[in-house]
């Protein structure tokens, strides 16, 4: 069972591990889907908790396609959080076609060293979905997609979660966006990736403006374990 939180603060990382989670995701930017954070924050958050921190890299929220600029920046990002010891960065790239885009892929990976990479919702937003992850899932430096099976009604995204299950051999599949204490019991029980991703389901009155609240990250963490 592999549980992670949002953080978006160090006091908010903090919490996290004190709920018991298994990972953290930092950003910034929550109101804009989640944005890399600043290197400030990345080191103290870094030296603050023992349980591991992938770290989003995502230089603007205007869409998931980038530009030469961009994929530099992106690059140079990578290199510096891998500098201050996170377990992992997040990522995800779309080409004009709304397809995953390999080669910008490809280059950004040749900059992570040991770290672990997640390719996170970008794929949500991809033509074909299962198809991208199953091409995913043949880079040994993914560990992980995050991803609510796309958009749309609820009992299809579940169908298109276990089709990627079964695809992906070598990836686990983290299931993120709606999850609450609410629906996980199902959520765990049809698809059952053992892998869960909550964002404002464990801040206070469920606002991204808010912080974590420990109260709800705790029980989230017991109704799964």
């Amino acid at each position: 069972m592999l549980i992670e939180f949002i953080a978006v603060t160090a006091e908010d990382a903090k919490l996290i591990e004190k709920s018991g989670a298994d990972r953290i995701e930092l950003v910034s930017g929550l109101t804009e889907g989640g944005l890399t954070p600043s290197y400030g924050l990345i080191e103290k958050v870094v030296n603050s908790v023992s349980i591991p921190v992938n770290v989003m890299v995502r230089p603007h929220g205007q869409s998931f396609c980038y530009s030469d600029d961009d994929i530099a920046i992106m690059k140079n990002d990578i290199r510096v959080i891998r500098d201050l010891g996170a377990n992992g960065v997040v990522l995800g790239m779309l080409d004009g076609e709304g397809n995953v885009d390999f080669k910008q892929l490809e280059e950004l990976l040749t900059e992570i060293g040991s770290m672990e990479v997640t390719f996170h919702r970008a794929i949500d937003s991809s033509k074909t979905i299962v198809q991208n992850a199953e091409k995913l899932d043949q880079y040994q430096e993914i560990k992980t997609i995050l991803t609510s099976g796309g958009h749309g009604e609820w009992q299809t995204r579940m169908e298109t979660l276990k089709k990627m299950k079964e695809l992906c051999k070598d990836t686990e599949i983290l299931i993120g966006s709606g999850l609450s204490k609410e629906n996980i019991r199902e959520v765990h029980t049809k698809v059952g990736t053992n892998c869960y991703h909550f964002g404002t389901a464990v801040r206070i009155d469920q606002s991204i403006l808010k912080s974590v609240s420990l109260e709800k990250a705790t029980e989230i963490v017991h109704t799964l374990k």
